[in-house]
């Protein structure tokens, strides 16, 4: 398996070649503002080049839908999407939540990934380790603040774009709560170790493929 893995769901531009089991090439550009449409296609072209590995190699395409900036997601979907279709191969897409769920590390049993949405809504997943595997344990795509502030976050490690938002939400919260790695960020890598048979609502199938969110964003942009 060869895979061209795509992240363009914050504001750096992320894409790698991975096999099986290991990332082969990765280039990354980091970046305040989103700036996918004239870093990305270079970016690929220039992958392929250093790896010294022809289009015709690539098995499959994966994407990171979302959560995250639309105008972002649709500049990496719409590469995803196309790229595939050239080749004649499938394209997955892999919801942020994962990339957060596979590859953070976390201090607690449980793991919430929240993303802050405008006009005081917030989305979450809730992951909990169960005999070492990652288990989706509840979730809500669109959930107000005063519903947020009543799930159980009991052995919980919070962690996402919508991790700031979490602290003045819960700051009169009584359970032990940890705020994880605030420098966390997405990216192309984290995608090639995904099970793409682990769960329908968070891994897209069909094509061409949609960003996960149709709402605005918020993106936390760098200092």
């Amino acid at each position: 398996m060869l895979s061209l893995n795509i992240d363009t769901s914050q504001t750096n531009t992320s894409v790698c070649l991975s096999s099986e089991k290991e990332i082969l090439f990765l280039l990354e550009e980091k970046n305040k503002k989103p700036n996918h449409c004239e870093l990305l296609s270079p970016m690929i072209k220039e992958l392929f080049l250093v790896s010294s590995m022809k289009v015709e190699d690539v098995t499959q395409v994966r994407v990171n839908v979302g959560p995250g900036n639309l105008s972002s997601l649709r500049v990496g979907i719409s590469t995803a999407n196309v790229f595939a279709n050239f080749v004649k191969i499938p394209v997955y897409g892999i919801s942020s939540f994962l990339t957060y769920g596979f590859n953070c590390e976390y201090n607690y049993k449980n793991l919430i990934v929240v993303f802050d949405l405008k006009n005081k809504n917030l989305a979450y997943a809730k992951f909990s380790k169960i005999e070492k595997k990652i288990v989706l344990s509840e979730y809500d795509f669109k959930i107000d603040l005063n519903n947020f502030a009543s799930i159980d976050f009991q052995d919980t490690t919070i962690v996402g774009t919508g991790r700031e938002m979490c602290k003045e939400i819960l700051k009169d919260k009584k359970q032990e709560l940890f705020m994880g790695n605030e420098n966390f960020v997405t990216s192309s890598k984290f995608l090639h170790n995904i099970d793409l048979d682990y769960n329908d609502k968070l891994i897209f199938r069909e094509s061409p493929l949609s960003p996960f969110n149709t709402y605005s964003f918020v993106v936390n942009e760098e200092n």
